[in-house]
């Protein structure tokens, strides 16, 4: 997609007699936004995408536009069970009792990013900390707006699905979007390191995961290694991963996204 258009759908509203029966998840990232809602009392019920909407990547217009579609689609703002998932590149993982309070929390992110202390988020799980920021401003929005949401970052969404799966052998995970590949890497239950790198070619993302690897001292023949995300790359990537790695495939996706286009951390949000 060309970076400089913006793209909206049209707001239709769904009917809902009970909002207690469905959950809803709205995911927020530098280049758009979208909404999906699940009903959890009745799995034949169709899943519905309220909107989903894109921008240009422009930090100074980014708080507006995240405002403008709330304010511009107000079943957001009823009475649901809501997760906001929040896909941000810069997101780094502490050990939980190093970030005990807000102001450790912001030192700690502060000598890799820069934030004030108002504008981190922190998902703890598993006994580490994920820091993360999407623009200033955000987080006293959302409590202004959706006060009762549950805000992770989708790499904590990631972690929390794939560790909970475990395994005798190592994992290394890619998802794989536009420009970006989000990383959890695994050893049982144990989480080795989850990021986020940009990637221009095929052949970047090879290079991350061999590098991954290599720095983990993760024995080829004796790690798997899963895709997901944009189609034609991941199936590319399997064969060439396949030529040094014993184990590659794709992997198992919640039913709510192999049908639609949805990000792999919002169908796995809907599905918990």
């Amino acid at each position: 997609m060309d970076d400089n258009v913006t793209t909206y759908t049209t707001y239709k509203g769904v009917r809902i007699d009970d909002t207690a029966e469905w959950r809803l998840v709205i995911y927020i990232s530098e280049t758009g936004m979208s909404a999906y809602l699940k009903n959890v009392e009745n799995p034949l019920e169709p899943l519905a995408t309220l909107f989903e909407e894109r921008w240009q990547r422009d930090e100074t217009s980014l708080l507006h536009n995240i405002e403008t579609c709330v304010y511009d689609h107000p079943q957001l703002l009823d009475d649901f069970s809501t997760e906001i998932v929040m896909c941000s590149p810069r997101a780094m993982w502490v050990p939980e009792e190093m970030a005990t309070d807000y102001e450790e929390q912001a030192n700690l992110y502060n000598k890799v990013y820069k934030a004030e202390e108002g504008d981190i988020f922190c998902d703890t799980l598993s006994g580490m900390c994920c820091l993360y920021t999407l623009t200033p401003g955000l987080p006293a929005f959302l409590r202004r707006t959706l006060s009762g949401a549950r805000v992770s970052c989708h790499l904590s969404v990631l972690v929390r699905r794939f560790i909970s799966r475990g395994s005798e052998m190592p994992r290394v995970y890619a998802d794989i979007r536009e420009g970006e590949v989000d990383f959890v890497v695994l050893d049982d239950r144990r989480l080795l390191m989850s990021s986020t790198q940009r990637w221009h070619d095929k052949m970047d993302i090879a290079y991350h995961i061999f590098n991954i690897m290599d720095v983990y001292c993760l024995d080829p023949k004796n790690t798997q290694v899963s895709l997901s995300g944009e189609r034609e790359v991941k199936q590319a990537l399997v064969k060439t991963l396949r030529e040094q790695i014993a184990y590659v495939m794709l992997t198992m996706m919640p039913s709510a996204v192999s049908k639609t286009e949805m990000p792999i951390a919002a169908a796995i949000a809907l599905s918990h």
